[in-house]
């Protein structure tokens, strides 16, 4: 069974369309299973931006409905390039048919998208020529996205096997709240399975933490790569459209599925120090996306990488 993660971006309702509505928060999931693959469609309500970067460091491939041209949409496409989410289909609308929309593009990872129009079908069909790498043979690193509590299981998690194979019954470390935890059971499209590789979307039942340890963003791994620190030094990239000067001062950053208030120091030879009063969950290499929540006009400062 093959795995894929979509973003949805700027039309609720051909998420809809695409999948079974799951579970519901600032993120909207939605589920199709077909006798090959298993989708998971992920859309932000009222296109939100924090939960926007989340989904978008999280994704396989991104459908972007080139609805009317608007600030969100054009962050929407500079997150997109920025954390290179080359693989993807851009809708043609009346606001913009294939020949407007590539100049918009031809600088971005969004390029590289197949151009389509919204038939809900078709897109299904265009999204199974799509098979990122996995990697199944390191150790399991599992992103939480929602959590919650079972009477008579317990704590259950459910997120986003980023690599390696997660079995049941293995002991992982739970980062940020570093603590052991124990994979119970896992369950896929609410059936029980023995273990789940990566790109897989699971449900964990975890003994060993609370759930208010378990929150989006949290890191269940056996990895020893994967850091949990309250500070660090990036390789930072401005944002060539942030109209701000960058100063000193409170800003948010988004690493996989975890947002947080950052406190970040003025770039000095593409560098930036980020501290945050609740520690990241980080892998060498991972991308933060620096957000500036009260700019005026474009709110994505730049990226910084680990």
């Amino acid at each position: 069974m093959r795995h894929l993660t979509v973003g949805v971006f700027h039309d609720d309702a051909l998420a809809k369309e695409l999948g079974k509505s799951g579970t519901v928060s600032d993120i909207a999931m939605y589920n199709r299973k077909t006798d090959e693959y298993i989708f998971t469609f992920m859309s932000p309500v009222n296109d939100k931006l924090t939960a926007k970067s989340e989904i978008i460091s999280t994704i396989d491939a991104a459908i972007l409905v080139f609805s009317q041209m608007s600030r969100e949409l054009g962050e929407t496409i500079l997150m997109l390039d920025l954390l290179g989410v080359k693989r993807g289909i851009a809708i043609s609308t009346a606001y913009a048919t294939p020949e407007q929309i590539k100049p918009i593009t031809q600088d971005t990872s969004i390029k590289s998208y197949r151009v389509s129009e919204k038939d809900p079908g078709k897109l299904l069909e265009l999204l199974k020529d799509i098979a990122p790498p996995r990697d199944n043979a390191s150790p399991p690193v599992i992103t939480v996205d929602h959590s919650f509590s079972v009477k008579g299981v317990g704590e259950v998690v459910l997120g986003f096997v980023k690599k390696g194979t997660v079995k049941k019954y293995d002991k992982l470390n739970l980062l940020p709240a570093g603590k052991e935890v124990l994979v119970r059971s896992i369950q896929v499209q609410d059936e029980d399975h023995e273990s789940a590789e990566a790109g897989t979307r699971v449900g964990l039942a975890i003994k060993g933490a609370g759930l208010e340890e378990l929150g989006r963003g949290s890191v269940l791994t056996s990895s020893g790569e994967v850091k949990s620190l309250s500070n660090a030094t990036l390789r930072f990239t401005r944002n060539r459209f942030y109209g701000e000067d960058i100063s000193a001062g409170v800003f948010h950053a988004t690493v996989g599925m975890q947002t947080n208030p950052v406190t970040i120091s003025i770039p000095i030879d593409d560098s930036i120090v980020v501290e945050s009063a609740k520690a990241i969950v980080y892998e060498p290499q991972d991308t933060a996306l620096l957000l500036d929540l009260n700019a005026k006009k474009n709110r994505i400062v730049g990226k910084g990488t680990f």
